[in-house]
């Protein structure tokens, strides 16, 4: 049996030796008139030597139809010879019979088989080269086809040369060639001949719908359909879509892999001949076998990029802290890019919770940089729909996709679309898709190359998250390490507090910190330190907020923290004139138990937004501050109870002194007072005797002035010190005796040039007091500042009520040169004075009045000139010592 290139080769070489046979004999009869004519024309002219003009035509017949013709034709010419000579040439039949016409007859008869035979060599001979030529030309196209599969690195590229040599090979019009996903059980168009007036890469095969390539591959045969449009292998809409009248669909499958199929078609009806189906056959499954091993080859091959670039992946993964998230990132969406080579833009997206939108983390084959970065609400989408599933979405074409044609003519540019989650575990933390302007571009495999870097992805992510989780907690503990330093060598809240939000500020990033501290009177917050020259300036002006007022005032007034992105949103947030640029704000109580110190405030400005970290590191910085005030608090008032111990220490020494003195003096002025009168006695008697001289008597005039001095001296001292009863104190106005004194001193405060100011309290009571002790010690303390303002000056005199102490405040403050700070510590203590006509008792005295009197006296100097006495006299009736 032939080959179906021999069967070709044959049918072939025949075509010009075709003959019906009815063409057969009318040649042969047309040959023997034209030889009957010649021969009984020529006959008579040129004799019995024109018979041998019969040869030729024996010659030609043997020639066209062989030597059985020929020898036919040569009997014919015989016969045809015998009549002419017997008719023409009146021979006798006797002659014809001579040696000389039988061996012209064999003669004839022999050349006619001879070139029969001859024919028939040369015949087999050109039939024989055909069939080479054939079987060349065959092996020819199926050998660069097949080369054409293995060196070919386009796909698009292959699949143009082939189906261009798939319609050489079969003679066709044209020829189409489809791919099957046998994951979708749905045919996919490759490439094509014909001149379409839409791509046909963009034309769509329904899974549902009968088509020649899933019959064929269905069949695991040729499939031959003479009348394409009303074939039972394709369905007649899809058909009317080509200009073709007849096909022949070639399954191309290797083993039990489905590769597609290779339609054949004539734009004319077409009778197709076994040899051609022979053809197709063969070809298809050569054809099959190159594209397998082709696939094969190019799998292991894209299997190998995969690992060296997942490799490369993992490598920089492993050194995320000195590439950078960011590069990562980029280097897998390149890489998504190489490894799919139908894929022309690739993007990652990262999914934001707080804000619930995908933001590019890295996009690749976008000339439009801003369409690359466009950000989606999260749900929008086919992306939205991966986060949700956490599967591998893959649109084939979007124009027949209903999730996309819906939007009519606002389609996207591209056509198929695959996205894959980027996940951890259940961690949704964005999508990784790729794009591409051809339809059906993208396999099951690669959706799961995608799904791994996606994979990828995430790991980079969480190394990323991880590494920036531990500089943060770094920084934070860093930060805590520092404030407790503060707190531990700091006693000083104010210096604590600035160190405080200085250090948050500058360690990490916010638009400005600020501490609020509870004031006890007003209870109203009031900044304490705020970073950078806003909060000096801030600091400055002595800004505070209420209770309630603003977003630190409404922490304080629930004891919660509370924080916000979007302050403008916030109903009680109070912006800052000096802060007009804030975005967020997170405020912090700052508390003891329930007890609210004060709140500790961070503001920032976007695109950087506060977190849940945020809140736990101002949280953890407030607790310390909390601790760290307290401590504070509890120092101070440690100072303050160790100064008022000291004071009264220092207050019961100089009683204690002040008593001693206090009887020694009471003794002396007793002791003295005796003797004094009698030296008063004897100088009044003096003074009445006559004889004294002028000058004599004025000397006497001053002994008894100085005398009647040291009296008034000794009696006050026995005012002073002569023990007191507790009805002695009598209900006493303190603006009362000030004006008492004003009206005594008044003259002398003119003529001194000193102005007297007097403030008084209007509410001021009663308190129970000694009038004349007191009435003494305002006019000794104003008599001391007319002395010490020689020049003239100011005197000025207030009264206070401190209800909450259940006391009232004598305030007298003068403009002169102030006490001699070598002194001022001492001044209340006997016999110290810088005057120099002074004593030195005047204050002691001052001093010991008012500590009968159940109160306090104060003496300092002004920061100008002059010095300010302060006493401090209780409302309340007491006993006294």
């Amino acid at each position: 049996m032939k080959s179906p290139i021999s069967q070709s080769a044959t049918i072939l070489g025949m075509k010009a030796n075709s003959r019906t046979p009815l063409m057969t004999w009318g040649i042969f009869l047309a040959l023997a008139i034209t030889y009957v004519i010649a021969l009984y024309t020529l006959l008579p002219l040129f004799g019995p030597s024109i018979l041998a003009a019969g040869i030729l035509v024996v010659i030609a017949v043997s020639w066209q139809f062989g030597w059985p013709a020929g020898v036919m034709a040569s009997l014919a010419i015989i016969i045809v010879d015998v009549l002419a000579l017997l008719t023409l040439r009146d021979m006798q039949a006797t002659e014809l019979l001579s040696w000389g016409y039988i061996s012209a007859t064999i003669i004839i008869i022999l050349v006619a088989i001879s070139t029969g035979q001859l024919k028939n060599l040369i015949d087999n001979f050109q039939r024989t080269e055909n069939e080479l030529h054939v079987r060349e030309k065959y092996f020819s196209l199926l050998n660069h086809m097949t080369q054409t599969i293995i060196t070919s690195s386009e796909p698009n590229t292959m699949m143009q040369s082939l189906v261009k040599d798939f319609a050489v090979l079969l003679e066709a019009d044209d020829c189409y060639i489809t791919r099957w996903d046998a994951d979708k059980q749905q045919a996919f168009p490759v490439a094509t001949t014909a001149e379409l007036a839409h791509p046909y890469t963009e034309f769509y095969f329904a899974p549902d719908q009968k088509n020649m390539t899933s019959s064929a591959l269905q069949s695991g045969r040729v499939l031959i359909a003479e009348d394409a449009l009303n074939s039972i292998y394709t369905t007649p809409s899809l058909v009317k879509q080509f200009p073709v009248r007849s096909v022949i669909t070639i399954p191309l499958i290797h083993r039990d892999a489905k590769l597609g199929a290779a339609i054949i078609a004539f734009n004319k009806e077409h009778h197709f001949s076994e040899e051609e189906i022979a053809r197709a056959e063969q070809a298809g499954s050569h054809l099959a076998i190159a594209l397998w091993n082709a696939q094969q080859d190019t799998e292991l091959q894209k299997r190998l990029r995969e690992s060296n670039t997942l490799a490369n992946i993992s490598l920089a993964l492993s050194e995320t802290e000195k590439i950078g998230i960011e590069n990562i990132l980029q280097l897998i969406v390149t890489s998504a890019k190489e490894l799919i080579p139908t894929a022309q833009k690739a993007v990652i997206h990262l999914l934001d919770y707080e804000k619930q939108e995908l933001t590019p983390g890295a996009v690749i084959g976008y000339e439009n940089q801003v369409e690359g970065k466009r950000k989606m609400k999260l749900g929008e989408g086919v992306a939205g729909q991966v986060i949700a599933t956490g599967e591998t979405i893959n649109i084939a074409n979007i124009e027949t996709d209903e999730k996309f044609i819906k939007l009519g003519s606002q389609l996207p540019e591209f056509r198929s679309l695959m996205v894959a989650p980027v996940k951890s575990g259940d961690q949704k933390l964005g999508t990784i898709s790729i794009q591409s302007e051809i339809p059906n571009s993208f396999t099951a495999k690669e959706g799961e190359l995608l799904s791994a870097l996606g994979i990828q992805a995430a790991i980079a992510i969480e190394n990323a998250n991880l590494l920036e989780n531990i500089q943060q907690a770094l920084k934070e503990s860093n930060a805590l390490y520092r404030i407790n330093q503060g707190l531990a060598s700091s006693l000083d809240p104010d210096e604590l507090l600035q160190d405080t939000v200085d250090l948050l500020q500058k360690n990490f990033g916010y638009y400005h910190v600020q501490v609020y501290v509870t004031d006890p009177d007003s209870h109203r917050l009031i900044m304490r330190a705020g970073s950078g020259t806003i909060g000096e300036q801030l600091k400055q002006v002595g800004h505070s907020l209420a209770r309630g007022e603003g977003i630190s005032g409404y922490a304080a007034e629930t004891g919660a923290p509370f924080f916000t992105n979007h302050v403008d949103q916030i109903v009680f947030f109070v912006r800052n004139p000096l802060l007009q640029e804030t975005k967020s704000e997170l405020a912090v109580p700052v508390k003891i138990g329930d007890e609210i110190l004060g709140v500790l405030d961070v503001q920032q400005l976007p695109p950087t937004a506060l977190t849940q970290r945020d809140i736990q590191l101002v949280s953890a910085v407030a607790d310390q501050l909390a601790i760290a005030l307290q401590k504070a608090s509890l120092y101070e008032e440690l100072q303050i109870s160790l100064e008022q111990e000291k004071a009264i220490r220092n207050q019961l020494l100089q009683n204690e002194r002040l008593a001693v003195m206090g009887r020694l003096l009471a003794t002396v002025s007793h002791e003295l007072n005796n003797p004094l009168q009698a030296i008063q006695n004897a100088l009044f008697l003096l003074k009445e005797e006559k004889g004294l001289s002028e000058l004599g008597r004025q000397d006497l005039e001053i002994v008894l002035g100085e005398s009647e001095r040291m009296a008034s001296l000794i009696e006050r001292l026995r005012d002073t010190y002569r023990p007191t009863r507790i009805q002695d104190f009598q209900p006493t106005q303190i603006n009362s005796l000030i004006e008492d004194v004003h009206a005594l001193i008044s003259t002398h405060l003119r003529h001194n040039q000193i102005v007297f100011e007097f403030h008084p309290d209007i509410a001021l009571p009663y308190i129970p007091a000694l009038a004349d002790q007191l009435r003494q010690v305002i006019l000794n303390l104003f008599m001391n500042a007319v002395e010490a303002m020689a020049t003239g000056g100011r005197l000025i005199a207030s009264t206070k009520l401190l209800r909450e102490k259940d006391e009232i405040l004598l305030t007298i403050i003068d403009t002169g040169t102030g006490i001699d700070p070598s002194i001022l510590a001492n001044i209340f203590d006997a016999f110290v004075t810088n005057k120099k006509r002074g004593t030195g008792l005047g204050l002691t005295i001052t001093y010991d009045i008012i500590m009968k009197h159940q109160g306090r006296i104060q003496a300092e100097n002004n920061n100008g000139n002059g010095t300010t006495f302060k006493i401090w006299l209780p409302i309340m009736s007491q006993e006294n010592t």
